[in-house]
């Protein structure tokens, strides 16, 4: 996983750089391979469609993961885990239904619901059922490239908006990636291009809520 990790960030640096060499070289340096579950999180929750879809994704394998376990008790633990993770699920939900009036949300969360005991019972199909095996047994590779193709596909950054003055540039919209002692290094929304100002130069920052 630590390598899948590193191929997120990167892919994440090279997207929100807009593929510019020089640009994702100058993020680089406003982050560690460490920072990668927060830019994970960051990816998720800065995107409204992108946790749209990962939301309705990750549904049907943590059902699928449940109802494995419950076949067989002896993978109890991981059952669990699975339990555990549907709280949260249906927490995210609920902040992002109340958040964005995302109605669609759970649209696709009904479809699922309908669809995944058709799925369960496909597994026992003469024909159908090894198909349905083969992916069941792969969800962690899928996951993992489905992740790797949202990093490369995505180019809002995993960094709050401000809505920033500097005595320089006036009044624009940034992507604060860093705030070191007497510098700020930002990107800004339209071009992503990568700016350093002194503290002396800003004279106000506010953050706005929607990106």
């Amino acid at each position: 996983m630590t390598g899948v990790a590193a191929l997120f960030v990167l892919l994440r640096l090279l997207a929100v750089a807009h593929y510019d060499w020089h640009t994702a070289f100058a993020l680089l340096h406003t982050l560690d391979f460490e920072d990668a579950p927060a830019i994970f999180l960051g990816t998720f929750m800065a995107n409204e469609v992108v946790s749209s879809v990962l939301l309705v994704a990750i549904l049907p394998f943590t059902v699928f993961a449940k109802l494995t376990g419950r076949a067989h008790p002896e993978e109890r633990a991981q059952w669990v885990g699975s339990a555990l993770l549907s709280v949260v699920l249906v927490s995210l939900i609920v902040a992002h239904v109340r958040t964005f009036h995302s109605w669609g949300l759970l649209i696709g969360i009904a479809v699922l619901a309908v669809l995944i005991p058709l799925v369960q019972r496909g597994r026992s199909h003469p024909r159908v059922g090894k198909a349905v095996e083969f992916v069941l047994q792969r969800s962690r590779l899928l996951a993992a490239t489905a992740a790797l193709a949202c990093a490369a596909a995505v180019s809002t950054p995993w960094v709050p908006l401000e809505r920033i003055e500097t005595t320089t540039e006036g009044t624009r919209d940034y992507y604060v990636f860093d705030v070191s002692p007497g510098f700020l290094k930002v990107l800004t929304e339209d071009e992503h291009a990568f700016h350093i100002f002194r503290d002396d130069e800003v004279r106000s920052r506010t953050e706005l809520t929607e990106h």
